[in-house]
């Protein structure tokens, strides 16, 4: 019971670690950063800047970050361009997605929830199925 709040509060720091405008969301273990950019050049400074002042922060707070489980997922249109350098931190590639879970919602690169939908489906389906 006293290690998850103990945790939360050594974790409370990190929101400073990163630059003013980018928005990390914490949720108990979670951690997710928002950034938003208006070119594809600009978004890839932001990203490798951000990574690196986490990495600096994990590092002096005694703490590690699971690249294993750590995606970039971009937020597009079909007019824009996705990124095609590949993010590395510590030389370990970050794995690029589609979608990912966030809070119980399966979200996308394309903000439909066509990819939840596919996701719940099933379920919904065996519920009825039951009732």
């Amino acid at each position: 019971m006293l290690g998850p709040l103990l945790f939360l509060l050594y974790i409370n720091g990190l929101p400073m670690a990163v630059p003013s405008k980018i928005i990390p969301v914490l949720f108990a273990d979670d951690t997710s950063i928002i950034i938003t950019r208006p070119s594809t050049s600009e978004l890839q400074e932001a990203i490798s800047t951000s990574l690196h002042q986490l990495t600096n922060w994990f590092q002096e707070n005694l703490l590690s970050l699971n690249v294993s489980k750590t995606y970039l997922l971009q937020f597009h249109n079909k007019n824009q361009n996705k990124l095609e350098t590949p993010i590395t931190l510590d030389s370990q590639f970050i794995t690029k997605s589609n979608h990912t879970k966030f809070l119980g919602l399966t979200i996308n690169d394309t903000m439909t929830w066509k990819t939840h939908i596919d996701a719940i489906l099933p379920k919904l389906s065996s519920a009825c199925f039951a009732v």
